[in-house]
């Protein structure tokens, strides 16, 4: 049950939502572009220290963004979203549009209802994939998977942190590597090592779910130590990975 005094995770391979108490954060950037919204009322942020200020109730973050969050006790939802390459180069906006659009109100109904009882994993997934419309960031239309790269990527899902290969997952595929992680990406949206390093981080949060300690979740989760999956998971939300055990947390593998 969501409240106002946990934050809870949803995740997916490339994305997650984010729903609870706002945190004042420092200045930091992270490689997922970040859509934020104020559930409650508006919040503030900034891209420079020596910027003012910026009163908003929807922002946008583009990857590796500086940028820092005042929000008090205001209660807040982030969408994390691994863009393809091509998408990448899209602008911050402290004031986005993406909560005028008139689909944005299933997305507040849903974050509405999860406040005031539960978020099951797949509303949460359906609100995400309409943020994404209301932001013009939707998915493409779904494609028949190939099933060379669904072959690969059942091989990447049954073995947690294995180390994985390129070329050995190009050869599995009867194709050339560049032929390989071309339609790999064509795919997915994400290029092969991204996608392996959010499954490390999905593997890693299933491990903390299980209730797991940290050390044993980033070695489940094939990094090297704790200190390697701190610095990812930093990299890629901003936060360290003890944030998560604040959490409660719900993920989909595929």
């Amino acid at each position: 049950m969501m409240n106002s005094q946990r934050s809870h995770l949803f995740l997916w391979r490339g994305r997650a939502l984010v729903v609870g108490p706002g945190i004042d954060s420092k200045f930091h950037a992270h490689f997922a572009t970040q859509l934020t919204w104020g559930l409650d009322a508006p919040f503030q942020a900034r891209l420079a220290p020596d910027q003012p200020w910026t009163t908003t109730r929807a922002a946008v973050f583009a990857s590796n963004q500086t940028h820092q969050i005042q929000c008090d006790a205001t209660l807040l939802a982030h969408l994390f979203i691994e863009l393809p390459q091509r998408s990448q180069s899209m602008p911050s906006a402290l004031l986005a549009g993406f909560d005028h659009v008139v689909d944005f109100a299933r997305v507040r109904n849903a974050l509405d209802h999860g406040r005031s009882g539960s978020l099951e994993l797949e509303d949460a997934e359906q609100a995400m994939r309409d943020w994404l419309s209301c932001a013009a960031l939707g998915d493409a239309a779904q494609q028949q998977i190939d099933p060379r790269i669904s072959q690969a990527l059942a091989w990447i899902d049954h073995r947690p942190g294995a180390a994985v290969s390129g070329a050995s997952l190009a050869a599995d595929a009867h194709l050339s590597p560049s032929r390989f992680t071309h339609l790999f990406r064509q795919q997915t949206g994400l290029s092969l090592s991204r996608y392996l390093l959010w499954s490390r981080l999905l593997d890693g949060v299933e491990a903390v779910a299980r209730g797991d300690n940290m050390t044993n979740a980033a070695h489940h989760a094939g990094f090297a130590d704790l200190a390697h999956m701190s610095r990812t998971f930093r990299h890629t939300f901003g936060v360290v990975p003890s944030e998560l055990q604040k959490m409660a947390i719900a993920f989909k593998r595929d």
